[in-house]
């Protein structure tokens, strides 16, 4: 009996997905492309998923090279499943930083504007972590004022943590420079919080006005001051 059940434990498919990834989707995590393309012409299964749910076109999206999801997408893989719900090959591959999969991407089709389950648009993610993924996803049309439930734009997001190139290139983009948060900050007003004096004075560059009060009732000089950036407040009128 006891040999019986573990030979029915090693051929039940709950089981071996709890002992290793689809073959597809180990080539994919090791980045071994040579193995994946392989498997392919083999015929592995695409829609094969990992414990977490999850198919080797998924991990690709944001984390895999281009080359390995353009394998992937070239061999018919779905990139817009229906589960889990809320997840978004667009979204992973700009919190991966991965510019060229948004492009790829993008050309099948998929909205570059798309948001995760929690409501945060791709290009705030991209605009925080990624200069080819923001680059990638402005020019796919992503809509650079979006907001999150905190009413954090892209902008507002670069500027929390002092990502000068990410700011000119929104500002570059139309994006609004004076927009505030549920906080009532603008990102000149965050610039300024976090001492960021280069991403201050790109953001002055770009018309954003120092003269606004945060929701507490501060100018974004009396913000840097108060937390004694002296440097950054120096720059502010």
């Amino acid at each position: 009996m006891t040999s019986r059940l573990a030979l029915a434990l090693l051929l039940c498919p709950v089981f071996a997905r709890a002992q290793a990834d689809p073959p597809l989707v180990d080539a994919v995590k090791a980045g071994d492309l040579a193995s994946l393309k392989a498997q392919l012409a083999a015929g592995a299964a695409l829609g094969a998923k990992d414990k977490y749910g999850w198919t080797a076109a998924m991990w690709a999206a944001g984390r895999g090279d281009a080359a390995t999801l353009k394998a992937l997408l070239e061999a018919g893989a779905d990139v817009a499943p229906k589960e889990p719900a809320g997840w978004n090959a667009i979204v992973e591959a700009a919190k991966g930083g991965r510019g060229a999969n948004i492009a790829l991407l993008a050309a099948k089709g998929l909205d570059c504007s798309a948001k995760d389950e929690k409501g945060v648009p791709a290009i705030a993610y991209a605009s925080s972590i990624s200069t080819s993924a923001l680059t990638a996803l402005i020019a796919c049309g992503a809509k650079v004022n979006a907001r999150d439930a905190d009413g954090l734009t892209a902008l507002i997001r670069a500027a929390q943590v002092g990502r000068t190139a990410a700011v000119n290139l929104l500002a570059a983009a139309k994006a609004k420079t004076d927009s505030k948060d549920k906080l009532g900050y603008t990102a000149l007003m965050w610039a300024a919080h976090g001492g960021w004096s280069e991403t201050v004075s790109a953001l002055l560059a770009a018309k954003a006005d120092p003269a606004l009060k945060s929701g507490d009732g501060r100018t974004a000089k009396e913000i840097a001051l108060s937390r004694e950036h002296a440097d950054a407040a120096a720059l502010l009128p």
